[in-house]
């Protein structure tokens, strides 16, 4: 009941799974990945709390994103995802990481390599993240970033939950 509508992100209509996070200057970054496009992060800016937004632009990621998720902390931007579902190096755990949230480095894989599973790839799932120690103030903040991989069927029943945490170097 006491939700309404902001405003309508400017991504086209093919884009599927969005993110979204605050960014450095206050601003919100949102993005998603477009079906038909894996090798690009669709995105847009808003500067004035999503009233309004700018128009759709793309973002280069070497690795390819696909299911992405945004992150903030420590001056640096964190994408993360599968690194898309088809061609090669596909079906695995990609991080990526940029000074501006715009021009991201190349991606790191993190998950190992995937196996056949019954004439299909069981490749990893879905992931998701959080700041952690926020209101702790005698300990620094951490990026925790959990993914699952699947190892058995491909249809997530038979799926791990592996957690990793990201240190910022602290500020001098």
């Amino acid at each position: 009941q006491s939700w309404r509508k902001r405003s309508t992100l400017s991504l086209q209509n093919d884009t599927w799974y969005g993110a979204l996070t605050l960014m450095e200057d206050r601003g919100l970054l949102a993005g998603a990945y477009h079906s038909k496009d894996e090798n690009h992060f669709y995105y847009c800016i808003s500067t004035d709390q999503g009233h309004t937004w700018t128009k759709q632009r793309k973002a280069h990621v070497d690795k390819k994103v696909r299911d992405p998720e945004l992150a903030y902390l420590g001056g640096q931007y964190y994408l993360h995802g599968r690194s898309g579902s088809y061609g090669e190096g596909s079906q695995r755990f990609v991080l990526y990481q940029s000074d501006d949230g715009i021009n991201w480095q190349n991606g790191i894989i993190v998950s190992g390599e995937t196996k056949p599973c019954h004439a299909r790839r069981c490749g990893d799932g879905y992931s998701s993240n959080c700041i952690i120690n926020q209101y702790n103030e005698d300990v620094p903040n951490e990026l925790m970033v959990e993914y699952s991989i699947n190892y058995e069927s491909g249809r997530g029943k038979d799926t791990n939950e592996y957690v990793f945490f990201i240190k910022p170097e602290p500020e001098k």
